[in-house]
């Protein structure tokens, strides 16, 4: 394996030694402390198997690159996003066995680290002396990362914890694993109510397709008004469609778990969003449908926040 700086700066050392202290069941960002560019630990999607690659943090933290310690600093637990868990694959303790997300099982010892106050995330399964550690130290875009033998000297395996808070605002990307440049968000056809709830390229500005959850209690409220994400006359079942209407407290099916790659309505959690007919033609409808395990057409949506609106 190819190590990259074998004499570690002052601010690396500094950094090493300033290890944030991460509580239990806290969100972070892992960043390597790798080269200049900040990148970090990143699910290449929400699904099981999808590999765990270095690819830009960005200023915000997104639905791949945002990850739960259950355990916190220096014990024991998993490392998750959005119930996916941080995975060795097939459980192999060897050096280069790459690292996946799978779906989190209590179980698992394929899923159990250890995010230590040194920067290091060892591996609790096997021999117990195996670390997350970027592929010969290559901060390229996409490089799987692995495990291999722990050595606290070895600055491939150094990752810092960076703590963020709740976006005020988000937007909702549609990201098939084999997605392609560009990618669609949720969008409101206007910001007016009854406006329909459709699918669009994503925009820099991300205009009508920017929402905000201001209590943190499931709201999707578009950006800049009062209109919230609302089932058609307040219906739950099967092809009705999703339009604005005025936001209301007491109204139960305007409520979303909209955190998870499938958004959930908390009136009654059979039901979540769907790409009307798997359609991607901008424009088209979105409506709710019964939840289906593994139906491509719900389990795509990742939630991209932003700390500021972006212009």
């Amino acid at each position: 394996m190819f190590i990259v700086a074998p004499l570690v700066s002052t601010a690396l050392l500094l950094t090493l030694s300033n290890a944030q202290i991460i509580a239990g069941n806290e969100s972070i960002k892992l960043e390597s402390v790798l080269g200049l560019a900040t990148k970090c630990l990143t699910a290449s999607s929400l699904s099981n198997g999808a590999r765990v690659v270095i690819e830009p943090c960005g200023a915000n933290a997104t639905s791949l690159n945002s990850w739960t310690i259950s355990g916190g600093t220096d014990a024991r637990g998993q490392i998750s996003t959005n119930g996916f868990c941080l995975d060795v694959v097939d459980g192999v303790d060897t050096d280069g066995t790459q690292l996946q997300v799978w779906k989190c099982s209590p179980r698992d010892t394929a899923q159990f680290f250890t995010l230590t106050s040194g920067g290091n995330i060892q591996w609790n399964g096997g021999s117990n002396n195996k670390c997350v550690d970027v592929t010969d130290g290559n901060l390229s875009n996409g490089n799987v990362v692995q495990i291999w033998d722990c050595d606290t000297n070895n600055t491939n395996q150094k990752f810092k914890s960076i703590k963020y808070t709740i976006p005020v605002w988000f937007a909702t990307e549609l990201r098939p694993p084999s997605s392609v440049s560009p990618l669609n968000c949720i969008t409101a056809a206007s910001a007016s109510a009854n406006a329909p709830i459709t699918i669009a390229p994503c925009t820099s500005s991300f205009t009508n397709q920017l929402f905000q959850d201001p209590n943190n209690n499931g709201q999707m409220i578009l950006s800049g008004s009062n209109l919230c994400i609302t089932p058609a006359g307040n219906t739950l079942a099967n092809g009705t469609k999703l339009v604005l209407a005025p936001c209301d407290d007491s109204n139960a099916v305007q409520f979303w778990d909209h955190t998870f790659i499938e958004i959930v309505n908390m009136a009654n959690t059979n039901f979540v969003i769907d790409l009307t007919d798997g359609n991607t033609t901008a424009g088209n409808q979105l409506q709710v449908w019964t939840f289906i395990v593994g139906n491509t057409n719900q389990n795509q949506f990742i939630e991209q926040g932003f700390s500021s609106p972006p212009s």
